[in-house]
């Protein structure tokens, strides 16, 4: 990180960017209405709650007062389809229209006339009793792929039953592994989205990236059951010049403003608030004042749901009335960020897709307990991934492989008294990484989706 990580505040107002909204709770967050939480608030009735605390409990000023600034202004509905509009990334390098150059390692491989993404044809991955399925090409000639990311297409029938892996190999046996590491989404299936995943490893010996001769595409099968994958619309994408770390807190619970707003603030080091507008004001969670007070310090502030509302389980008027209502909540109150969304527990379905995209320009998330990293310039606006913030080791390696291979690391966090969220000295021992870090700067997700729509 740069030498004036310390003063992160003020970038939030040069850089601009597209507001952030309904971000939602993940795998272990809180969903279900607390237990102190009364009847009203589980009823969505907010107003009396919010009337009460609008002001806030007094507290010290922030040490800065520079809140995030958009480029993109918000309203109810989005202007325009994020998924559509920036669907092509990059250069395009195979459709699959024709497989004569993919040969199958593992598994079955076919081509696909029912689905496709591009074209007439896919290939369709297929993987039985608990195997994995993979598919390899060798480049005629070496690729220089030096400063190079890559995304394709991807659908399947058997959500969270696999991971996502792209090999890059050189000729002499060394190689990079991108891997998107968990589907969270819900049968049977979402249609296509875009996965652009970040690095997970190298070989011992780091792959000669001016000379790779072959790519490989593995469906990893977790269980003993069969997986069907297709895969199209392979492409590359330029690296930007750094990495990209995230902070996203979601529930909006006092947790964060009492133990680690404090941090945020003397490290300089930005942060995303996901609140549930029906729990806001609750015990245990931040009133409006608290909201506001740390919006003005830099904070985003988005609107959360609780996992009781978990999207596939919604009709599609129920879950339009919901999405709905969150963004107004957020934009009646002053908070600017309100076009991104993070789904309840993870998890989405098509119909999830179709009205979200309504409402919002990106969100998700695809979430893992291991590094789970992205390009910045291809992912699928609303399909993103992020990595659990439970474990120290692991989030350092998120920030570290993000400066060194210049991805993007979403890092989420619930209540430090949970197994889901590291203890506070471990998250002041990752803030100190973080701003000590060469190569990375911590954003919001408006600059994260000003650089989406930057893509070279």
């Amino acid at each position: 990180m740069k030498d004036d990580s310390r003063s992160r505040r003020r970038f939030l107002q040069t850089t601009g960017a597209a507001g952030l909204a309904g971000l939602v709770g993940v795998a272990g967050c809180s969903g279900q209405s607390p237990d102190d939480a009364n009847d009203s608030a589980a009823n969505g009735s907010t107003q009396s709650a919010n009337q009460t605390a609008g002001d806030g409990a007094a507290t010290d000023e922030p040490t800065e007062t520079e809140k995030p600034v958009t480029d993109e202004p918000a309203t109810v509905e989005t202007k325009y389809q994020s998924r559509e509009k920036y669907n092509e990334p990059g250069e395009l390098l195979d459709d699959f229209t024709d497989l004569s150059a993919w040969l199958s390692n593992a598994g079955e491989m076919e081509s696909a006339s029912d689905h496709a993404f591009r074209g007439d044809t896919s290939a369709k991955l297929i993987g039985k009793g608990g195997e994995n399925a993979s598919i390899a090409r060798s480049f005629e000639n070496n690729r220089d792929l030096t400063k190079k990311d890559f995304s394709l297409a991807l659908r399947t029938t058997t959500p969270s039953k696999f991971a996502l892996f792209v090999y890059l190999r050189d000729p002499f046996g060394n190689y990079a592994v991108l891997e998107l590491r968990n589907i969270s989404m819900e049968t049977p299936d979402v249609g296509w989205f875009r996965t652009a995943p970040g690095v997970y490893e190298t070989s011992n010996t780091p792959p000669d990236l001016t000379q790779i001769s072959r790519i490989e595409i593995v469906a990893n099968n977790a269980t003993g059951n069969d997986i069907e994958v297709w895969v199209d619309d392979l492409r590359i994408h330029d690296k930007p010049d750094k990495g990209y770390i995230v902070f996203s807190w979601d529930d909006g619970r006092k947790s964060y403003y009492d133990d680690a707003a404090p941090m945020h603030d003397e490290f300089g080091v930005p942060a995303v608030q996901a609140a549930v507008p029906r729990f806001v004001g609750q015990s245990k969670f931040m009133t409006l004042g608290e909201l506001k007070e740390r919006y003005e310090a830099g904070d985003e502030i988005v609107a959360h749901e609780s996992i009781s509302n978990r999207f596939h389980s919604l009709s599609g008027d129920e879950l339009d009335k919901i999405v709905r209502q969150n963004k107004q909540w957020l934009l009646g109150h002053g908070f600017e960020g309100s076009n991104f969304v993070v789904y309840p527990g993870n998890d989405y379905d098509a119909t999830a897709l179709d009205i979200v995209n309504k409402y919002h320009y990106m969100g998700g998330m695809n979430q893992s307990f291991e590094l789970n990293t992205t390009s910045p310039y291809a992912f699928d606006p609303l399909v993103l991934p992020r990595t659990v913030g439970h474990d120290l080791d692991i989030a350092k390696r998120v920030v570290d492989q993000c400066a060194k291979h210049q991805n993007v690391g979403i890092l989420n966090f619930h209540d430090f008294a949970n197994d889901n969220t590291m203890n506070k000295s471990d998250y002041r021992k990752l803030l100190e990484h973080v701003t000590q870090k060469e190569g990375v700067e911590v954003i919001n997700f408006s600059q994260l989706w000003k650089l989406r729509k930057s893509a070279p």
